[in-house]
């Protein structure tokens, strides 16, 4: 069944846009960030954080930002890599949100922040990354 959950995460994730890798394959990505395993780091524009939970149904995955740099670390970042434990990977949004019980401030994160204008111009990076990866340990 966890393995069910882990490649519909994978594959919802992807069609979301997300770029999925495991954590052997990001070392030397997060090296040049100087991620050392801290909630949330940030590094010129890229943020990293650890995520509290993800939901396979949506592909997405839930973080906290309970405060300023948090927050900052997830949308103020041209690119952002979400640190993701695979037993933190649940079937829905409800189990997401029950596995992060007590933290105040929370967002799920899906996707690359897209916006478009009324002429349908579609424009990246407006509310958010412009680019989000998932880093599976």
């Amino acid at each position: 069944m966890k393995s069910e959950i882990l490649e519909r995460f994978i594959e919802i994730a992807k069609l979301n846009g997300v770029e999925v890798l495991e954590i052997k394959d990001a070392e030397d990505l997060l090296k040049g960030v100087s991620y050392n395993r801290e909630s949330h780091c940030k590094f010129n524009k890229v943020g990293v954080v650890r995520a509290i939970s993800a939901n396979s149904q949506e592909g997405n995955v839930l973080v906290d930002v309970s405060d300023d740099f948090k927050l900052g670390c997830v949308v103020d970042v041209d690119e952002l890599y979400v640190i993701v434990e695979k037993d933190r990977i649940c079937s829905s949004s409800f189990e997401a949100y029950k596995k992060a019980k007590g933290e105040d401030y929370l967002l799920f994160v899906g996707a690359e922040s897209k916006t478009a204008d009324i002429e349908k111009q579609l424009i990246s990076g407006v509310q958010g990354a412009k680019k989000v990866t998932f880093i599976l340990t």
